[in-house]
């Protein structure tokens, strides 16, 4: 009876640890690069573009997905809806020259969020200190490429929105 009643007891200890550590705050939990059940696997080959990259399933009920390059720019543009635009290039930066763009923009202060080696997510603000957006930035190299990936500056993306684009160009990868 002593022994069950420990098992019992040892077993809700377990789901009351797991409990806690699932309710964290969003802000508390990593963001891993693993893609959700939710998303979908596309692959990119297109002027000289040469990757996979998961985009969010749930933005894609509505929305369908445009992946287009602009022979123009050079650039590719990852799109779906209003709130979600990553444009990719072929551009050998460093977050230093990242940093420095960001700064020499003559209408907006930037607070910067988050910052690693090869990426950047920060806040941009008006004259008069209100929040207008976010933004992410991310350099990555994929069989010998180097990539610049940033959230479009065409839109005002909402922080949930910039993570939603951050977990994409996290998930960038080779093609199998």
């Amino acid at each position: 009876m002593k022994k069950i009643a420990l098992i019992v007891i040892l077993g809700g200890l377990i789901f009351l640890t797991q409990s806690c550590d699932s309710n964290k705050p969003a802000d508390v939990q990593k963001i891993s690069a693993a893609p959700s059940p939710n998303d979908s696997l596309f692959t990119v080959n297109e002027g000289g573009y040469d990757f996979a990259i998961y985009l969010p399933k749930d933005l894609m009920i509505e929305n369908t997905p445009e992946i287009r390059f602009n022979s123009a720019t050079g650039d590719l543009h990852i799109r779906i809806g209003q709130q979600f635009w990553i444009v990719a290039s072929l551009d050998n930066k460093n977050i230093a020259a990242v940093k420095e763009e960001i700064s020499e923009n003559m209408l907006f202060t930037s607070r910067i969020i988050e910052e690693s080696e090869n990426s950047l997510l920060y806040q941009r603000l008006l004259p008069d200190g209100r929040t207008y957006d976010y933004n992410y930035r991310n350099l990555k190299s994929l069989n010998g490429k180097s990539y610049f990936f940033k959230t479009c500056e065409e839109g005002e993306y909402s922080s949930d929105s910039v993570d939603l684009m951050k977990l994409a160009i996290m998930s960038v990868h080779s093609r199998v």
